[in-house]
């Protein structure tokens, strides 16, 4: 392929295979714990057998009540905002990669956690919840895109057990569909609100930066 041309799928693949080795710091039998959009991101790029062939031992999503046990007081009220601000589907459609059940998850607490998620307000929540309350003996956190001041300072500050092992931000804020075609799945996009004008940017910087092209 010309060096010149943009390949969106490439350059997911290319995080993918750092994310499941937590860049040669996280090997070994391992869990992964994703939201509802980078579900869809690593569903586009790897099918659930290939993730579990590289010493992944489960895929988990740290946003669904029915599979993390800390949001089960808390599901009622925070489940829809949560998917909102993900970018994806309201429901929780894992997009083949299936969840971590709640009766194995007695069986996981020696593992290492690698944590991919979109860098918003409530997945930092969702971390804060689970470090204060952890499952895992490590976690290495990758975010798809740069992580605001002030949304790290919070994770630094509420990691009580030093349990997090490094944070790295990706390039990796959007759909893959073909080599030359990529989505950042929103909808009711006529209407163009501030967070949704601000949810493109993100995407389109994302794209660019993952293709090593400056915005």
């Amino acid at each position: 392929m010309n060096s010149d041309q943009l390949d969106g799928i490439s350059a997911i693949r290319t995080y993918v295979d750092r994310l499941v080795t937590g860049d040669g710091r996280c090997n070994g039998m391992k869990v992964l714990l994703l939201d509802g959009a980078t579900t869809q991101i690593l569903s586009c790029v790897s099918t659930q057998s290939e993730i579990l062939s590289r010493e992944v031992y489960l895929v988990s999503r740290l946003d669904d009540p029915r599979c993390n046990p800390n949001l089960k007081e808390h599901s009622n009220n925070n489940n829809n905002s949560i998917n909102n601000e993900n970018g994806g589907d309201s429901s929780n459609n894992n997009g083949g990669i299936h969840s971590l059940a709640l009766q194995e998850e007695a069986h996981v607490g020696h593992m290492k956690a690698v944590v991919f998620l979109r860098p918003t307000d409530n997945n930092i929540g969702l971390l804060v919840r689970e470090l204060s309350r952890p499952r895992f003996s490590e976690y290495h956190i990758y975010f798809s895109g740069i992580l605001p001041p002030n949304l790290f300072q919070l994770l630094c500050e509420n990691d009580p057990q030093d349990r997090v092992k490094q944070v790295q931000e990706f390039y990796a804020d959007f759909l893959p569909i073909n080599p030359d075609l990529v989505s950042l799945n929103c909808r009711n996009t006529l209407q163009m609100t501030s967070a949704l004008y601000k949810r493109n940017i993100l995407g389109l910087q994302s794209m660019l930066l993952a293709n090593k092209r400056q915005p």
